[in-house]
């Protein structure tokens, strides 16, 4: 990471300055066409062909994103985790936006923790690094002690991110709007936003990190702890909390016992959430927000992005769960309406195609509960998911141009499609009788 003067290494903050930035990677992305049709007209396979156009699309892509952080980087990573919805070379890619950000400057990082604190850092802390340990879409951290000699992390939200939602949020309808009805995507963008504006203010993210410690104290999931006097919008100060990201984890070689383990306790932790009282859901579920412990703890990182499911909304999921298992066509039908996946003035031949895509969908996502323990290793689960992408994606799919089901599915497929993912990487064996026992648990 380079030296930076004040106010370097700010990402552009006026809508059309990220705009011109978003439009560079359009240009480049074009020229990258050009070169695929080149290559394929001098007779370079076309597999061969369409990976390298991939691979530079991405590549590009990320570059210019990385330079806007915010919505538009955040949205980018999380495409990332689903499953089969990016080429495989754009999901490794843009996956780099968990770690690998460019970082702000040290003089940049001096003066913003000097404006929200008060004072200085160096008189603040014991200790304080001006150079960030990570930096993703949103913020950096840093690494720092208190006075007390506790070990912290002090996150450092970018300049412009909270001014930059709305300016993002329109150009991805724009870019949306080629493919969908603009009108019928504003509830889902209207959700991310909601979302995205509660992740810009780090006070909101204090509290529910007290809020999730307690909820998991005495368990085996750990979380950090709040400092709140040394916290504002824009700062953030937590306790240091140790442990490895999943690829370095699985880089020392664990055994397959560990990989359960730790499989089992994101797959239980999870359940319990979506399945509790408080109806309120850790929902940004990828490998980058766990730590994977010395002591056989699950880390469970950042909590600025906490969704809390409307009652009608979480137990309609449930009711859906149990008429697939229970094989209840009629309330598969009631579910799909409840949960606004069947709309009602939908024509008949859309409704028909709809029925059959969510009939796929929804026997892999059976397949999960219906044994007594599921084999990540074994079972290619995101294979499935990939042989379905071009129904919903394809031609059949653009004719009827319109999202369905509620806006909160926005978060409920990220934090499926996080978890499926780790579990994937994991190769993970896990049970799913205690999973399947909460559920039974919600409603009748």
């Amino acid at each position: 990471m380079r030296d930076a003067e004040a106010g370097q290494d700010a990402p552009p903050g006026g809508a059309r300055e990220r705009g011109l930035t978003a439009a560079k990677a359009g240009v480049k992305m074009g020229r990258n066409y050009a070169r695929y049709l080149s290559r394929r007209a001098v007779g370079a396979s076309r597999e061969d062909a369409r990976g390298e156009l991939h691979a530079r699309n991405a590549e590009d892509l990320f570059g210019e994103l990385s330079k806007l952080r915010g919505t538009a980087l955040k949205m980018a990573q999380g495409l990332s985790m689903e499953p089969g919805v990016l080429p495989e070379q754009f999901s490794e890619i843009l996956a780099r936006a968990q770690y690998e950000v460019p970082a702000m400057g040290p003089a940049l990082v001096h003066r913003l923790v000097t404006q929200a604190l008060g004072a200085p850092p160096e008189s603040v802390f014991a200790e304080f690094s001006t150079r960030a340990s990570a930096a993703a879409s949103l913020g950096q951290v840093h690494q720092a002690r208190l006075k007390d000699g506790t070990r912290v992390v002090v996150k450092v939200q970018y300049p412009n991110v909270r001014e930059s939602v709305d300016s993002d949020l329109r150009l991805v309808r724009g870019l949306a709007g080629r493919f969908l009805d603009k009108e019928a995507i504003d509830p889902y963008l209207g959700e991310v936003r909601d979302r995205m504006m509660e992740e810009t203010d780090y006070r909101l993210e204090g509290n529910n990190i007290e809020e999730f410690a307690t909820r998991f104290e005495g368990s085996r999931i750990v979380t950090p702890r709040w400092i709140p006097e040394l916290t504002t919008e824009r700062v953030l100060t937590m306790t240091q909390l140790d442990g490895l990201h999943l690829k370095e984890w699985l880089a020392t070689g664990p055994t397959q016992e560990q990989r359960d383990q730790y499989g089992q306790l994101l797959w239980d932790a999870i359940h319990e959430q979506v399945a509790g009282t408080s109806l309120r859901v850790h929902a940004d579920a990828h490998p980058g927000n766990f730590l994977f412990r010395e002591d056989g703890r699950l880390g469970l990182l950042d909590f600025g992005c906490i969704k809390t499911f409307p009652l009608t909304f979480r137990d309609g999921l449930v009711r859906l769960y149990h008429a697939r298992m229970d094989a209840d066509q009629d309330g598969l039908l009631r579910a799909y309406a409840e949960l606004e996946m069947l709309p009602p003035d939908m024509e008949d031949d859309g409704r028909t195609y709809l029925l059959t895509v969510l009939d796929q969908l929804g026997a892999i996502i059976e397949s999960l509960y219906q044994p007594e323990s599921y084999d990540f290793g074994a079972d290619r689960l995101l294979d499935q998911f990939q042989a379905i992408i071009p129904q919903l994606t394809g031609r059949e799919a653009y004719k009827h141009r319109r999202p369905v089901g509620s806006q909160h599915f926005v978060f409920v497929n990220r934090l499926l499609a996080g978890m499926l993912s780790i579990l994937t990487q994991l190769e993970a064996r896990i049970e799913t009788r205690y999973a399947k026992q909460l559920l039974d648990n919600v409603v009748s």
